[in-house]
């Protein structure tokens, strides 16, 4: 039984109250022609998908298998998804219902068993909301932070050691917390919230069959046989209420959207500003994995190799401060551009589209195969960028654009537009061989 501890156990345990009390509540519900009692059982028999869904979720999630490199860390999004999805076709087909019953009205049978069978419910609604409250509606709220146990749900194999190849990976487990707290949910929580959400609807559902039958019972009131399809309808609006949040949540997600608490503009900002050596940032995107576990790849561009291994350590902590903690970082050197220019009868190659420039790639497609290549990248860089190399013939920094030859100057490059703006600043990062000359 120590596989079934905790979370697991608390869902096989209300999934198995929900069956039992599905069938109990459709026997009813159809015997006495209530609407409310079989929409009701219905929405039990959501809550059961619902609940396997978690409990596949939370089994599958920390697994890692070849053809799925991150694991299932996104099993328990989609599940809070089918699970909001579901609740949302429920109310539609409750409202198409209650209409109908607004309509042609209908005459319930035997409202003392729906006032049991309501009280029974609401007494097993209770008892599973107890047992999911701790996993769902301790977290209903926002999470501020980073990651609590998404490390262990997801897989240990999140380290804080560094690869110092030219593409290497950064991740960490214990980082420090974001210095801008945003709002997400952790992945695990995602899934338990949803059903929570649905059991708390089911105890609303329960709680409007016990009205309705009583009203039926013991009231003379001329419109009484209109409140079993008007409490309905209020309780699809409810419903609605609590599950669009998770609903827009976990989209976003599997869309592999920016969260919102971060801003991508101000980070690529901050980073140029506070780890001295980065020369540009492009080619930055930001996704999210699952709950608080943020991913981020982007292109540095450093001036040589030793540079680089000095500040790729200001750089991770730079990330993991603002909250990301698994990073691909591609460096790209400035003197090793210029070095690789030197090709062909003229000295130089053209191949080197914008590399000096902050807004293009210097490790761009292969010139063998550059037009589909191009098309297949997730951005495609900026074609009308004239080719430009920075080269150190002896006599000066000089730049080579198109087949022109021209001096580089400081004070008349900072006059200039675009590309000599950039060969400027360059120039104000000399290499440590010019520093010495």
């Amino acid at each position: 039984m120590a596989k079934f501890d905790g979370k697991k156990c608390r869902l096989l345990t209300v999934m198995s109250l929900t069956v039992f009390f599905f069938f109990v509540e459709i026997i009813v519900g159809y015997f006495t022609n209530s609407m409310a009692l079989v929409a009701d059982s219905f929405h039990m028999l959501g809550d059961v998908a619902a609940l396997v869904i978690s409990f596949l979720s939370i089994k599958m999630s920390p697994k890692k298998w070849s053809k799925n490199t991150f694991g299932w860390a996104r099993a328990e999004v989609l599940g809070a998804l089918v699970n909001a999805v579901f609740l949302v076709a429920l109310c539609f087909s409750i409202t198409v219902e209650a209409c109908k019953r607004f309509i042609e009205v209908e005459h319930i049978h035997e409202p003392e068993l729906l006032i049991i069978v309501g009280v029974i419910g609401l007494l097993v609604n209770l008892l599973g909301l107890c047992l999911l409250h701790k996993h769902g509606g301790g977290h209903i709220g926002h999470s501020h932070g980073g990651g609590l146990s998404q490390a262990k749900q997801i897989g240990d194999s999140a380290d804080d050691n560094e690869n110092k190849s030219f593409m290497y990976q950064q991740n960490g487990a214990t980082a420090k917390k974001p210095a801008h707290h945003g709002h997400s949910h952790d992945s695990t929580q995602m899934n338990m919230r949803g059903a929570f959400l649905h059991v708390l609807s089911d105890a609303l559902g329960s709680v409007v069959v016990i009205i309705s039958a009583v009203i039926v019972k013991y009231t003379d009131w001329e419109y009484k046989l209109y409140m079993d399809p008007a409490l309905s309808i209020l309780l699809v609006i409810l419903i609605l209420k609590s599950v669009w949040p998770l609903l827009r949540e976990s989209a976003l997600i599997l869309l592999q959207t920016v969260p919102t608490h971060i801003q991508v503009d101000a980070i690529q900002r901050r980073l140029l500003e506070k780890v001295d050596g980065v020369l540009a940032v492009h080619e930055f995107h930001v996704w999210q994995l699952a709950g608080d576990r943020i991913i981020a790849s982007a292109h540095i561009r450093c001036r040589n190799l030793s540079e680089y291994m000095k500040i790729a350590e200001r750089v991770k902590e730079f990330f993991h401060n603002e909250g990301i903690h698994s990073t691909t970082i591609q460096p790209e050197f400035v003197e090793l551009e210029a070095l690789n220019s030197f090709s062909g009868s003229d000295g130089f190659s053209n191949s080197l589209n914008g590399s000096a420039t902050q807004d293009c790639c210097a490790l761009d497609c292969p010139t063998t195969d550059e037009a589909s290549c191009i098309k297949a990248t997730c951005c495609q860089n900026n074609n009308n960028i004239k080719p430009l190399v920075v080269i150190d013939s002896g006599l000066g920094p000089r730049v080579m654009t198109d087949d022109v030859e021209q001096p580089t100057n400081p004070a008349v490059e900072e006059s200039t537009s675009g590309q000599m703006a950039t060969d400027a600043l360059l120039l104000h990062h000399p290499s440590p061989s010019e520093d010495k000359e």
